[in-house]
């Protein structure tokens, strides 16, 4: 195991993120007390990483208590979902299509290599759709993504919900002359769509 991280979702989820050495990437998500905030996600994560990096996933020790109630709640429920026995199909996926179209949009292919670099880093990709919807953001344009790699690229985001809670996040990437209200229509009719299809069961 390489690294592992939480990741803050909703106020009752988070997202384990482990990466291994081969580079795979695999994310769970599991449930979190209400009001468990940033800095418990960075304790836990802190100590897992202590304790399970360079460590073969087939021999997953038994991480150690820290003394501290949230902090050990979130390192148990992360250890649970890594342990091969328990880790079951990955709730919480990054699909990513039309690359090829990414890389006609942009002139300059230091450009072009840049934006696929990131789109290939799954974590990467999830914190940024997060941060940009946690900042009440439809639509980031240039250094609004926060990512310094995607500055002449432009987001556009719509969340899709199912009964109240958010389930995942639609998106558009694309150069900063992007048609703007064309991609705002389609994540949005993509987004009424999918929770409609939730909805229905």
């Amino acid at each position: 195991m390489r690294s592992v991280q939480l990741v803050g979702l909703t106020t009752s989820s988070a997202l384990v993120v482990l990466v291994l050495s081969d580079g795979t990437v695999e994310k769970h998500a599991i449930e979190v007390p209400a009001g468990v905030g940033v800095e418990r996600l960075g304790a836990a994560t802190a100590h897992l990483s202590l304790h399970l990096q360079d460590i073969a996933r087939s021999k997953l020790p038994a991480v150690p208590a820290t003394g501290d109630e949230s902090t050990d709640m979130l390192v148990a429920r992360a250890a649970g979902v890594l342990s091969l026995e328990e880790a079951g199909t990955e709730i919480n996926h990054v699909y990513v299509g039309g690359t090829a179209r990414v890389a006609q949009a942009f002139d300059a292919i230091e450009t072009v290599r840049s934006v696929l670099g990131i789109l290939e880093q799954q974590y990467v990709v999830v914190t940024l759709l997060r941060d940009v919807l946690d900042r009440g953001l439809h639509v980031a344009i240039g250094t609004e993504t926060g990512v310094p790699p995607l500055a002449e690229c432009a987001l556009v985001v719509a969340p899709y919900e199912f009964e109240g809670e958010r389930l995942g996040t639609i998106g558009v990437l694309g150069p900063t002359r992007m048609n703007y209200p064309q991609a705002l229509a389609a994540v949005a009719v993509v987004s009424d769509r999918l929770s409609d299809r939730l909805a229905e069961g």
